[in-house]
Formats: structure tokens, sequence, C-alpha cells
């Protein structure tokens, strides 16, 4: 583990069992934890010296009030995974094209959570939750593909550095040969989440990435992840 006790967490005062597991962890090896209610009107900090962990509003607000450069994937990062890794269908499009689709088809927003990612049975199920959405609005439409398990994993400089089947079953070695050949393939920022499905017990593909600095653990180990987090500044 990296060692750097000068370093700051910020974190919500909320408890929560993952963030105070990564907490206890970050006080051993890195600094302070600060556990702020109005994140919104944070103290006075040394930008140089902080770091986030928590939820999208949480994080993002923060480092704009602290001018932190947050490291998080791109929106549409997962249109650039080769065929072989991502092992389905992809496209992006418009909401206003959403009526051209074959239902029923699985859609997120490429902006995250404006709406629940799920299968969407006809264009009439998808418009009721688009309520509000400019028409220009870019969705993430995916083929259906079903999962026996899903694992998730903290991505640090081009190394694993912590991971867990978190949903299902899997053969997890498996998913790490997979998410190792994927790092030497693609050019990728210096941390990140990558979740991985079990389309058999051997056979993966990629689900999603995230920010490192607010995913949860699902298992893995707070230790690499304080890693991560400890790195999620450019």
């Amino acid at each position: 583990m990296m060692s750097n006790n000068t370093l700051t967490l910020l974190i919500s005062d909320k408890s929560d069992l993952e963030r105070d597991a990564v907490a206890d962890v970050w006080e051993k090896s890195y600094g302070a934890v600060l556990r702020l209610a109005r994140f919104w009107e944070p103290p006075k900090l040394d930008s140089a010296s902080v770091r986030i962990y928590g939820a999208e509003t949480f994080s993002l607000v923060l480092a704009q009030i602290l001018d932190l450069n947050l490291i998080t994937p791109s929106d549409d990062l997962i249109l650039s995974v080769p065929d072989n890794y991502l092992k389905r269908k992809l496209k992006k499009i418009s909401l206003a094209s959403a009526g051209k689709l074959t239902y029923p088809v699985f859609v997120k927003s490429l902006i995250p959570k404006q709406f629940e990612a799920r299968i969407y049975e006809s264009t009439s199920d998808l418009a009721d939750v688009c309520t509000g959405l400019d028409e220009n609005s870019e969705l993430l439409v995916s083929e259906i593909v079903s999962f026996l398990g899903e694992a998730r994993f903290f991505v640090l400089d081009s190394t694993i550095a912590s991971c867990a089947l978190y949903e299902g079953v899997g053969n997890l070695e498996s998913a790490k040969t997979f998410v190792e050949s994927l790092l030497k393939n693609m050019d990728l920022p210096v941390t990140f989440v990558v979740d991985v499905g079990f389309i058999s017990d051997e056979e993966c593909c990629v689900v999603e990435f995230n920010a490192s600095w607010g995913a949860g653990l699902n298992g893995c180990d707070p230790r690499g992840v304080a890693d991560c987090i400890a790195k999620s500044v450019c």
C-alpha cells in the first residue's frame, strides 16, 4: 500500500459500512478523515491535500468548490471497448431516435442516472421515464444479455488493486485474466472501476465503467480502494 500521511479524505457524515471501512484504512495509512454534513459549505482546505469518496452529487459539488479535477471515465468510454471484450451490440442514439428501436431493448442514459437503466418493452415504456429530457439527450442501447454473476474491479496504474464477485456466480480468476487483458489493450484512466459480467462460469464481458471516487466496495478490499482514491485527482 502507498503511504502518505498528508492526505485528508472527505466523506459524508451519514453512517455507511463501506465508507466507514475505507475511512478506517485511510486514517491508518493516509491521514485524516473529515465527515461532512453540509458538504456544499466545506471548511477551508488545501485542495492539493484533499481527496473525496462518496455519492456523485456529494463528490462533484465538493470537487467544484475545492477546484479538484476528479479522474472520471468518460461517459462514452464503453463505446471504445473492443468487440471481444464487449460481446454484445451497443450503440449511442438520441432520444428522438428511440421510436426506431426494436423492443424489448436495454437502455441507459449516456449521462449517468438521468433515468433507470433497464430493459424497456416499448417506445411508450421508455417515454414514460424520459419526460422532460431534451430530444437530443443521448442514450446507450444494448442488445439484451443475461449474466450469471458480476464482479467489480478497482484498477490503479493498469493493475488490479482490488476485486470481488458481488452478485451471482462466476470464476473470479478467469475474470482477473480477462481484466488484465483488457488493461493491456485499451487506453484507460489512471484509476477507475470496471464491472464485469459472467456470460458463463468463465466467459466474461465488460458491463460498465465507474469512477473510483464514487463506486461502492461491493466486497472489494478497502485497502486497495483507498489506494485508488488517493490517486483519483489530476
